[in-house]
Protein backbone atom coordinates (compact mmCIF):
# COMPACT_ATOMS: atom_id res chain seq x y z
CA UNK A 1 0.00 0.00 0.00
CA UNK A 2 0.96 3.69 -0.49
CA UNK A 3 2.65 5.43 2.89
CA UNK A 4 -0.05 7.45 4.20
CA UNK A 5 1.57 11.21 4.76
CA UNK A 6 -0.42 14.17 6.17
CA UNK A 7 0.68 16.42 3.30
CA UNK A 8 -1.16 16.27 -0.03
CA UNK A 9 0.68 15.93 -3.65
CA UNK A 10 -0.82 17.76 -6.66
CA UNK A 11 1.14 17.36 -9.88
CA UNK A 12 0.54 19.27 -13.30
CA UNK A 13 1.20 17.53 -16.16
CA UNK A 14 0.46 18.37 -19.66
CA UNK A 15 2.57 18.93 -23.26
CA UNK A 16 4.58 21.49 -24.56
CA UNK A 17 3.52 25.01 -24.42
CA UNK A 18 0.45 23.69 -22.26
CA UNK A 19 0.90 26.70 -19.33
CA UNK A 20 1.75 23.99 -16.52
CA UNK A 21 4.90 26.58 -15.16
CA UNK A 22 2.37 29.24 -15.07
CA UNK A 23 -0.71 27.67 -13.57
CA UNK A 24 2.08 26.35 -10.77
CA UNK A 25 3.29 29.31 -9.82
CA UNK A 26 0.07 31.39 -9.74
CA UNK A 27 -1.62 28.61 -7.58
CA UNK A 28 1.46 28.56 -5.08
CA UNK A 29 1.01 31.77 -4.72
CA UNK A 30 -2.72 31.78 -3.50
CA UNK A 31 -2.21 28.92 -1.51
CA UNK A 32 0.66 30.84 0.52
CA UNK A 33 -1.69 33.35 1.52
CA UNK A 34 -3.01 30.83 3.56
CA UNK A 35 -2.10 28.61 6.65
CA UNK A 36 -0.50 25.31 4.85
CA UNK A 37 2.53 25.23 3.61
CA UNK A 38 3.61 25.20 -0.32
CA UNK A 39 6.57 23.64 -2.06
CA UNK A 40 7.05 24.38 -5.48
CA UNK A 41 9.39 21.48 -7.28
CA UNK A 42 9.46 20.11 -10.37
CA UNK A 43 11.04 17.27 -12.52
CA UNK A 44 13.90 17.11 -14.11
CA UNK A 45 15.63 18.97 -11.58
CA UNK A 46 19.74 20.09 -11.52
CA UNK A 47 21.93 17.92 -13.87
CA UNK A 48 19.19 15.89 -15.38
CA UNK A 49 17.80 18.57 -16.55
CA UNK A 50 20.48 20.15 -18.30
CA UNK A 51 21.56 16.58 -19.78
CA UNK A 52 17.69 15.95 -20.55
CA UNK A 53 16.64 19.25 -22.63
CA UNK A 54 19.61 19.76 -24.20
CA UNK A 55 19.28 18.35 -28.02
CA UNK A 56 23.00 18.51 -28.93
CA UNK A 57 23.38 15.79 -25.97
CA UNK A 58 22.74 12.16 -27.86
CA UNK A 59 20.74 10.05 -25.74
CA UNK A 60 18.91 6.74 -26.66
CA UNK A 61 15.38 6.40 -25.28
CA UNK A 62 16.16 3.93 -22.84
CA UNK A 63 19.03 6.22 -21.40
CA UNK A 64 16.65 8.83 -21.27
CA UNK A 65 14.23 7.13 -19.21
CA UNK A 66 17.06 5.83 -16.77
CA UNK A 67 18.36 9.71 -16.25
CA UNK A 68 14.21 10.46 -15.69
CA UNK A 69 14.02 7.41 -13.19
CA UNK A 70 17.12 8.23 -11.16
CA UNK A 71 16.33 11.74 -10.52
CA UNK A 72 12.92 11.00 -9.51
CA UNK A 73 14.03 8.47 -7.15
CA UNK A 74 16.46 11.61 -5.77
CA UNK A 75 13.67 14.00 -6.24
CA UNK A 76 11.08 12.14 -4.11
CA UNK A 77 13.52 11.02 -1.37
CA UNK A 78 15.12 14.62 -0.96
CA UNK A 79 12.40 16.87 -1.47
CA UNK A 80 8.70 15.04 -2.17
CA UNK A 81 8.48 12.63 1.01
CA UNK A 82 9.43 15.19 3.31
CA UNK A 83 7.52 17.82 2.59
CA UNK A 84 4.57 15.19 2.36
CA UNK A 85 5.92 14.16 6.20
CA UNK A 86 5.41 17.96 7.50
CA UNK A 87 2.04 18.01 5.87
CA UNK A 88 3.27 20.42 3.52
CA UNK A 89 1.03 20.97 0.13
CA UNK A 90 3.47 19.54 -2.99
CA UNK A 91 3.14 21.48 -6.14
CA UNK A 92 4.53 19.09 -9.06
CA UNK A 93 5.42 19.86 -12.24
CA UNK A 94 5.72 17.03 -13.89
CA UNK A 95 6.28 13.24 -13.01
CA UNK A 96 5.22 9.50 -13.69
CA UNK A 97 2.74 10.43 -16.41
CA UNK A 98 4.63 12.61 -18.19
CA UNK A 99 7.44 9.50 -18.63
CA UNK A 100 4.22 7.35 -19.30
CA UNK A 101 3.29 9.67 -22.06
CA UNK A 102 7.14 10.31 -23.67
CA UNK A 103 8.56 7.38 -23.14
CA UNK A 104 5.81 4.77 -23.00
CA UNK A 105 3.40 6.69 -25.86
CA UNK A 106 6.05 8.63 -27.45
CA UNK A 107 8.78 6.60 -27.89
CA UNK A 108 7.64 3.08 -27.68
CA UNK A 109 9.50 1.64 -24.54
CA UNK A 110 7.92 -1.33 -22.74
CA UNK A 111 5.02 0.07 -20.15
CA UNK A 112 5.12 -2.49 -17.68
CA UNK A 113 9.12 -1.65 -17.05
CA UNK A 114 8.40 2.16 -16.70
CA UNK A 115 5.64 0.78 -13.90
CA UNK A 116 7.99 -0.88 -11.83
CA UNK A 117 10.57 1.12 -12.17
CA UNK A 118 8.83 4.56 -11.48
CA UNK A 119 6.70 2.92 -8.50
CA UNK A 120 10.21 2.13 -6.79
CA UNK A 121 11.89 5.16 -7.15
CA UNK A 122 8.46 7.11 -5.97
CA UNK A 123 8.72 4.43 -2.54
CA UNK A 124 5.16 4.27 -4.08
CA UNK A 125 4.26 7.19 -2.67
CA UNK A 126 0.94 8.29 -4.75
CA UNK A 127 -0.45 11.78 -6.14
CA UNK A 128 -3.11 12.71 -4.54
CA UNK A 129 -4.62 14.84 -7.85
CA UNK A 130 -3.49 14.88 -11.17
CA UNK A 131 -4.00 18.45 -13.19
CA UNK A 132 -3.67 17.72 -16.74
CA UNK A 133 -3.58 20.64 -19.27
CA UNK A 134 -4.70 19.38 -22.44
CA UNK A 135 -3.85 21.35 -26.05
CA UNK A 136 -3.52 21.04 -29.21
CA UNK A 137 0.06 20.24 -29.95
CA UNK A 138 0.21 22.59 -32.94
CA UNK A 139 -1.04 25.34 -30.71
CA UNK A 140 1.16 24.57 -28.05
CA UNK A 141 4.41 24.33 -29.54
CA UNK A 142 3.59 28.24 -31.48
CA UNK A 143 3.33 29.37 -27.65
CA UNK A 144 7.25 29.24 -27.32
CA UNK A 145 10.20 28.88 -29.64
CA UNK A 146 11.22 25.19 -29.90
CA UNK A 147 14.83 24.43 -28.18
CA UNK A 148 14.56 21.56 -25.84
CA UNK A 149 15.08 18.04 -26.87
CA UNK A 150 11.79 17.24 -26.82
CA UNK A 151 10.40 20.82 -28.00
CA UNK A 152 11.82 19.58 -31.30
CA UNK A 153 10.07 16.51 -31.83
CA UNK A 154 8.66 15.91 -34.56
CA UNK A 155 4.46 16.54 -34.31
CA UNK A 156 3.30 13.45 -34.69
CA UNK A 157 5.81 12.31 -31.47
CA UNK A 158 4.08 15.30 -29.59
CA UNK A 159 0.17 14.03 -31.14
CA UNK A 160 1.18 10.57 -29.81
CA UNK A 161 2.53 12.61 -26.17
CA UNK A 162 -1.43 14.19 -25.99
CA UNK A 163 -2.89 10.65 -27.11
CA UNK A 164 -0.75 8.89 -24.36
CA UNK A 165 -2.05 11.52 -21.50
CA UNK A 166 -5.38 11.43 -22.07
CA UNK A 167 -5.62 7.70 -22.58
CA UNK A 168 -3.77 7.74 -18.94
CA UNK A 169 -6.78 9.80 -17.44
CA UNK A 170 -9.21 8.04 -19.64
CA UNK A 171 -8.72 4.80 -17.95
CA UNK A 172 -7.87 5.90 -14.70
CA UNK A 173 -10.50 4.75 -12.09
CA UNK A 174 -9.48 6.88 -8.82
CA UNK A 175 -11.38 9.97 -9.85
CA UNK A 176 -7.78 11.47 -9.09
CA UNK A 177 -7.56 13.64 -12.87
CA UNK A 178 -8.97 16.64 -13.93
CA UNK A 179 -8.49 17.43 -17.69
CA UNK A 180 -8.68 21.74 -18.40
CA UNK A 181 -8.61 23.04 -22.01
CA UNK A 182 -5.58 24.90 -21.87
CA UNK A 183 -6.32 27.05 -25.09
CA UNK A 184 -8.73 29.16 -22.53
CA UNK A 185 -7.61 32.25 -21.17
CA UNK A 186 -5.02 32.62 -18.54
CA UNK A 187 -7.73 33.30 -16.01
CA UNK A 188 -9.85 30.77 -16.95
CA UNK A 189 -7.48 28.12 -16.71
CA UNK A 190 -6.90 29.34 -13.42
CA UNK A 191 -10.00 29.37 -12.18
CA UNK A 192 -10.78 26.00 -13.16
CA UNK A 193 -7.84 24.53 -11.50
CA UNK A 194 -8.83 26.26 -8.26
CA UNK A 195 -11.83 25.28 -7.52
CA UNK A 196 -10.97 21.87 -7.99
CA UNK A 197 -7.60 22.25 -5.78
CA UNK A 198 -10.21 24.00 -3.12
CA UNK A 199 -12.37 20.77 -3.05
CA UNK A 200 -9.63 18.65 -2.76
CA UNK A 201 -8.25 20.35 0.55
CA UNK A 202 -10.96 20.20 1.89
CA UNK A 203 -12.08 16.82 1.75
CA UNK A 204 -8.76 16.40 2.91
CA UNK A 205 -9.34 18.79 5.97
Amino acid sequence: MPPDYPGTLILFEGCEGAGKSTLLKSIAEILQEGTCGVIQTKEPRGYAREVLLNPHHPLTPEEELTIFIDGREEHFREIVIPALQNGDVVLCDRSTYSTIAYQHYGRGLDLTDILVRDAKARQNVDFDFIILLDIDPEIGLKRKKPETRFELETIDFHRRVRHGYLEQARIDSTGKWKIIDASKSEYDVLMDALAAIFKLLYRRR
